[in-house]
């Protein structure tokens, strides 16, 4: 007991201070950790984005060096086009068609016209062949459509029941004036 009252209360409060400072501790701690992680998370975030614009460098530099190549390309086209041009201007060629040529042209030509002409004149041929053939049966359906078609077999029985009522109507009066009169 050789402490006085004083010493207990300061040393309760140094407890309780220590106690606080060691929660703002704890507190800071997992405050850092939730940064950290935060951190951490963007770290990685980065990384992709880094590693995303390297690809789309690669692409870049690949279509760059593409559309170089296609550059020189029509530079070396446009070239050669001007040198053919140039080349053609400066050369003595001459074009043209002899006699003989152009006898066998017109006789092509004539060959070509003359088979023309024959087929035309098989396919008016055909065309005239089928409108013929098309008035007939014009002409056939528009009578069937007029009155009544008869063939030939139907026209010999109407005849023959024709014939048959006349001749019964005939024998009928013939009998009737024989019965009326005797």
């Amino acid at each position: 007991m050789g402490r006085n009252r004083k010493d207990a209360t300061q040393d309760v409060l140094d407890l309780y201070n220590q106690m606080q400072e060691d929660e703002n501790i704890e507190s800071g701690k997992e405050e850092i950790k939730v940064t950290l992680e935060e951190i951490e998370s963007a770290k990685k975030a980065l990384y992709d984005a880094k590693e995303e614009l390297g690809n789309a460098y690669h692409r870049l530099e690949s279509t760059r060096i593409a559309l170089v190549a296609a550059h020189r390309s029509t530079d070396n086209i446009v070239d050669g086009i001007c040198h053919a041009i140039v080349k053609a201007e400066q050369s003595n060629l001459t074009v043209g068609i002899n006699d003989e040529g152009l006898a066998q042209l017109d006789e092509r030509n004539n060959t070509a016209i003359s088979a023309f002409k024959q087929a035309l004149d098989e396919h008016e041929k055909r065309i005239n062949d089928l409108f013929t053939h098309q008035q007939k049966e014009l002409k056939r359906i528009r009578n069937i459509e007029e009155g009544a078609y008869f063939n030939g077999r139907t026209y010999a029985w109407m005849f023959g029941l024709a014939f048959l009522s006349w001749a019964i109507i005939f024998v009928e009066i013939t009998i009737w004036i024989c019965i009326t009169l005797f």
